[in-house]
């Protein structure tokens, strides 16, 4: 992250959009009206569950993504997606405990779990997301206190579960008693649209659910939420968030809830998907051109992230000084793991971003990395 706005380094690592992605017009003119509209009480205290309006506005996308029973009251606002994952294993999980997630992972979740005291229970992804058949043994064999899974465009590997994985995957949770966290920071990005969460096969009993508006809107605005479940651990969950910081940030909120209001989300939406689709493809080709033969990378179904896996034998961790002097950065594949007794892990992918570049520097850099790994192939 320190390194995502230097201007001299084609930064394929940090997971950030590009500022010619950002609707900067259509939140400009958002930040005027709101301004306009609701005034100095922008600048006050508000409730610790977040802006009632802007909760609405929520709820009533996930209605049309079939959840059909949220309401508003079942929603609370928070500093984007990471504050809501923190906040959920706060009051789900001891230190000691076991939580579930992905392998590969995204590595900030991997660094909340261990703040959060927890063991980690990885379990294999691929093409199609988590392994079920995997999942299941695992979760009967261990009962950890929750599985954390991004169930669109996984970060980092791209998979999507479909719609009967997802609802397989709930019962999975049900049987056996184990809370599912659904991660879907990254589902407005896929390029049919966003499909039915998880939480669309249940009634909050089973599966708390988690979003941000940093992957699609704004990172710096810092706006998600979180669907914790039940009412007891909405109720925890908003205590909780008001001891760490009273509330989110209400000038965001308003900013963003005007945006949402004013029917910007959907165009922007339709651009961004076609902006993301246009690079992936171009990564791809250079990644075709240039990368060592036995290399593999999975097209993902939206998004703007490529994970990357190289002929084994290839340690992408050495290369990395060698990229930067060279004035590329990419995200080496061990950080997506948690490390096992023996302190090995997977180090022939890599995760590349292909949202922040331009278009020349993005071929560019996939090209310049692509000699590099053949190089010594």
């Amino acid at each position: 992250m320190r390194q995502a706005d230097n201007p001299h380094l084609i930064n394929f690592a940090a997971g950030v959009p590009g500022l010619d992605a950002l609707p900067f017009a259509r939140l400009r003119s958002s930040m005027e009206a709101a301004l306009e509209s609701d005034g100095a009480s922008m600048f006050a205290y508000h409730h610790p569950e977040g802006d009632h309006p802007l909760r609405s506005l929520c709820a009533a996308r996930l209605q049309a993504r079939g959840v059909a029973e949220i309401t508003p009251g079942e929603l609370v606002t928070t500093s984007g997606c990471t504050q809501a994952l923190q906040v959920m294993l706060s009051i789900l999980v001891r230190p000691g405990e076991i939580v579930a997630c992905e392998a590969p992972g995204y590595y900030g979740l991997l660094e909340l779990i261990a703040e959060a005291g927890a063991r980690v229970l990885p379990l294999p992804v691929g093409n199609g997301g988590v392994d079920l058949d995997a999942t299941q043994e695992a979760l009967t064999r261990w009962k950890p206190k929750c599985l954390i899974v991004c169930t669109s465009l996984s970060n980092p590997s791209g998979a999507t579960l479909t719609e009967a994985n997802r609802q397989r995957l709930v019962q999975i949770c049900r049987e056996t008693g184990v809370r599912l966290v659904e991660d879907d920071i990254y589902a407005e990005l896929l390029d049919s649209g966003a499909p039915k969460p998880c939480r669309a096969f249940d009634d909050g009993s089973t599966v708390s659910f988690v979003t941000s508006f940093s992957k699609t809107v704004s990172p710096g605005l810092r706006v998600g939420y979180c669907a914790p479940g039940t009412p007891e651990l909405a109720d925890a969950f908003a205590a909780r968030k008001c001891q760490q910081d009273i509330h989110s940030s209400v000038v965001s909120e308003t900013i963003l809830r005007t945006f949402l209001a004013g029917g910007n989300f959907d165009p922007h939406l339709a651009w961004l998907r076609e902006r993301n689709l246009r690079r992936r493809t171009l990564a791809l080709d250079a990644i075709g051109r240039s990368f060592p033969e036995g290399t593999e990378v999975d097209a993902p179904w939206g998004g703007y992230m490529l994970w990357v896996r190289l002929p084994d034998g290839i340690d992408v961790t050495q290369f990395q000084p060698q990229a930067q002097a060279a004035g590329v950065a990419y995200a080496a594949g061990p950080a997506f793991f948690a490390a096992p007794a023996g302190g090995n892990r997977p180090v022939s992918q890599i995760r590349l971003n292909c949202a922040r570049a331009a278009e020349p520097d993005l071929e560019r850099g996939v090209e310049l990395l692509g000699n590099i790994f053949s190089a010594r192939a």
